[in-house]
């Protein structure tokens, strides 16, 4: 009710309700003074008979399911018996000044906020005075008797009231369809209100904005002059839009609209359908924006999108064959400077040894370089079908592999129960062999490597651990660990090619999870990654 005052407050501004404003609507109903004190005589009346005509007016709520379903939605029967009792007290209580009028125009607000209609209102006065009148002039003990003006003098006290009452309710009501014509108007979508045939009965200014045709050259015109031939009224409303939009009373999808300019455009469209009442013929609402530029954007995005497969696709070619061709030429290279070093070393100088010596080892570095490289390629052309796999058994053949590496540092592998999960049995026996073949290769000098294994649940993914007490990695490096042949150590402190990461990085992304570091140098990292969980999630 707070609320409902402030509004009324500013609604009497509005109204021009001042203390002049209410003398001179006192004056129209020629109230006198004398006559707002003497209709207080009926304030004991009306309060020992207001239970009476409360029962009446309830009984008339209650024969209406509309009123009835109203105000049972927003007060109690109880609460409204004692306020209806109270209200046609206050009535004839006074003084009718602007505490008086801002009570009644509040009552205004609240019948048109909660949608109780003026109908209502009226019949509430109307049937007030049918029951006061008579029982005024049956009751030997009315007030009448020592005064018969009253029921006139009532007569125009109820005139005053349900004047301000009724003035307050059809301004609310104007105010709110301002605001929703201003919605209306200035909704970023054009609008357009269709008859029963399709054609234009309103159209906001956005219209203008979005297709060039101003509300005005649109009103009276067929849909159809906007479709394009193929979506004619008769194949598209007919059809599944049409079926859609009567059986559910909406539809939304995209097509297309022909501009002022001529030109077709792709909107995204919505269709309401709606009745003024039952017995009407259907309307509806469309709603309608331009795509032009998302549409474009999406089909760059698209062709991007293309490009980038092919290229990828290239690259792998490119890898696979550049590594594949080098393999016999280089095994030639590596053969013959093996057999110069079994041959000839110590038989020549000593630069020529170490001469010699570089160039085994750059050969057999490049070979495994070429078969890291070969591995990495075949990564997406290569693997298998995903298929459910226990990881445990990945972990295990991977543990299998590392066996000897493990034994010779006294490596300590601890491993939960881990999941079924959906992957590349062999590739994820890869990807364990990498992360704890990596944990214990960077192990700290000054004790044996522990390396912890689990997993849990994440959504429909499981986020695996591999937690270990090495070396660790700096911040910094986070991300460039996971880049082909991005070393951070030389290969006299750690040999390798530098590839571990990237194909764990490469395997996880093919099953369609992520992977990421944290750590603490000198103290050990924890690798985290996701694999898509088998069976429901």
């Amino acid at each position: 009710m707070g609320g409902s005052l402030e509004k009324a407050r500013e609604m009497a501004r509005r109204l021009d309700l001042s203390a002049e404003g209410i003398q001179r609507r006192k004056d129209f109903l020629r109230i006198a003074p004398e006559e707002e004190v003497a209709v207080r005589a009926l304030v004991p009346f009306f309060r020992e008979h207001g239970p009476e005509f409360v029962q009446i007016l309830h009984d008339r709520i209650n024969s209406f399911p509309d009123s009835r379903v109203i105000l049972e939605k927003t007060h109690s029967q109880a609460w409204l018996r004692a306020r209806h009792a109270e209200y046609f007290v206050e009535l004839v209580s006074g003084p009718y000044d602007q505490g008086y009028v801002h009570n009644r125009l509040a009552v205004g607000i609240i019948h048109q906020v909660i949608g109780l209609g003026p109908e209502w209102v009226q019949s509430s006065f109307a049937l007030f005075l049918e029951w006061a009148n008579a029982l005024l002039r049956a009751d030997p003990a009315s007030p009448c008797v020592n005064n018969p003006a009253l029921p006139e003098i009532l007569l125009k006290i109820v005139f005053f009231d349900s004047g301000l009452v009724m003035d307050s309710y059809f301004m609310a009501e104007r105010e709110r369809m301002d605001v929703l014509s201003r919605v209306f108007e200035k909704n970023v979508e054009a609008v357009w209100i269709l008859d029963g045939q399709w054609s234009v009965s309103h159209a906001n200014q956005t219209s203008e904005k979005v297709i060039g045709w101003s509300p005005e050259e649109l009103a009276g015109r067929s849909l159809e002059e906007f479709l394009g031939k193929e979506q004619g009224l008769s194949s598209l409303f007919t059809g599944e839009i049409g079926k859609v939009a009567m059986e559910e009373g909406h539809w939304e999808g995209s097509l297309f609209l022909r501009h002022k300019n001529g030109s077709l455009f792709p909107v995204w469209a919505t269709v309401n359908v709606f009745r003024r009442h039952p017995s009407e013929e259907s309307m509806y609402i469309l709603e309608f924006r331009d795509r032009t530029q998302e549409q474009k954007m999406q089909d760059e995005l698209l062709q991007k999108t293309k490009d980038l497969l092919r290229s990828n696709r290239d690259l792998e070619q490119f890898a696979y064959v550049a590594s594949h061709d080098l393999q016999e030429p280089l095994r030639m290279v590596t053969s013959y400077t093996q057999l110069l070093a079994r041959r000839y070393k110590g038989k020549l100088s000593d630069e020529a040894d170490e001469f010699i010596h570089y160039a085994v080892d750059g050969a057999i570095r490049m070979q495994s370089l070429i078969n890291a490289l070969l591995s990495y390629s075949r990564v997406d052309s290569m693997g298998k079908e995903l298929v459910p796999c226990e990881s445990r058994v990945a972990l295990q053949n991977a543990l299998e592999n590392l066996k000897m590496a493990i034994s010779e540092c006294g490596g300590q592998i601890e491993a939960e129960d881990l999941p079924v999960i959906l992957g590349d049995p062999v590739q994820l026996m890869q990807l364990f062999q990498n992360l704890v073949g990596n944990a214990i290769k960077f192990r700290s000098p000054d004790r044996a490597p522990v390396v912890r294994i689990s997993a849990r649940r994440d959504g429909k993914f499981w986020l695996f651990s591999v937690c270990d007490n090495g070396i660790g990695i700096a911040p910094q490096f986070y991300e460039r660990i996971f880049v082909i042949f991005q070393r951070l150590h030389t290969k006299e402190e750690y040999p390798g090619t530098g590839i571990g990461l990237a194909m764990c990085k490469r395997i996880i992304e093919r099953h369609g999870g992520t992977i990421r570091v944290e750590s603490r140098p000198g103290e050990g990292s924890v690798f985290h990654f996701t694999l898509r969980s088998f069976g429901e999630g």
